[in-house]
């Protein structure tokens, strides 16, 4: 009885299946890193709605009032409103946008702020709006607006991604135009040219940069012909308002609508 014949693969049979396999796998890495990367733009706006919670929390716990961005606790020192958060129990482990670009997100801490040094603060993706909360030289932990007070809070924007340091971010000419060194502005880019933003009505959104000021700018709470937050204006001043001046001012990275950096 003849021994049954056995048969490997012929060398054009193996080219040909490691072929289609390196077809099969150069098909499914971009699906596969662009996968990873929605699930990271997910987890990136899960955080800001988790700090809108704990800005919500924090306000019923100080009279409706939203937290001050730094508290003076000592002379010559101060604390920011992340540090408090973290220290009472308001908000961890949400402070970094898995997306954040190298050297990632940084804290304010050893900072000098009008003769102050930052004590404590932390590394985070995530600033106040100063443009709503801002007062200096302040030992109050609550500031002296209540939520209330904000005109527009599903236009207004509480908490914005950023690539600063500091732990609030204001929108004014300097802050638009500048890179810091080697790096670019304060403003987010890195989700597909967009950052995260989240609302005084807790709903968090990927806008691009320009988008913040255009049709209508969201860093305002509708007071929008005085540079001081805190400052009230007549009913009949009060009014949307645009800033196309801001697209001959931004470097070209917040232009960007793709691409990961």
């Amino acid at each position: 009885m003849n021994a049954p014949v056995r048969r490997g693969f012929t060398i054009i049979e193996l080219v040909v299946t490691i072929g289609i396999a390196l077809v099969v796998l150069l098909v499914l890495i971009p699906i596969l890193g662009a996968a990873r990367r929605s699930g990271q733009r997910t987890e990136c706006l899960s955080n800001a709605r988790q700090l809108a919670a704990a800005a919500a929390a924090f306000g019923a716990s100080n009279a409706g009032k939203l937290p001050e961005n730094r508290t003076i606790t000592s002379p010559g020192e101060y604390v920011t409103w992340r540090y408090r958060f973290v220290d009472e129990g308001y908000a961890t482990g949400v402070w970094e946008c898995p997306l954040h670009p190298e050297p990632g997100p940084q804290a304010e801490f050893g900072y000098v702020e009008d003769g102050a040094v930052c004590i404590g603060d932390v590394s985070a993706s995530y600033a106040l709006n100063g443009h709503v909360l801002w007062r200096r030289d302040t030992t109050d932990r609550a500031g002296i607006r209540a939520d209330t007070s904000i005109l527009r809070p599903s236009h207004t924007i509480l908490i914005a991604e950023t690539n600063r340091v500091r732990s609030d971010l204001r929108v004014s000419p300097p802050y638009v135009a500048n890179y810091y060194g080697d790096r670019p502005g304060p403003y987010a880019f890195w989700h597909e040219g967009r950052g995260t933003y989240t609302f005084l009505d807790g709903h968090a959104e990927l806008f691009a940069f320009l988008d913040t000021g255009s049709p209508d700018c969201r860093w305002h709470n509708g007071r929008d012909l005085t540079d001081d937050p805190f400052v009230p204006q007549k009913s009949d001043e009060i009014r949307p308002h645009d800033h196309p001046d801001w697209q001959f001012l931004v470097p070209d990275i917040y232009r960007s609508k793709s691409g990961e950096s």
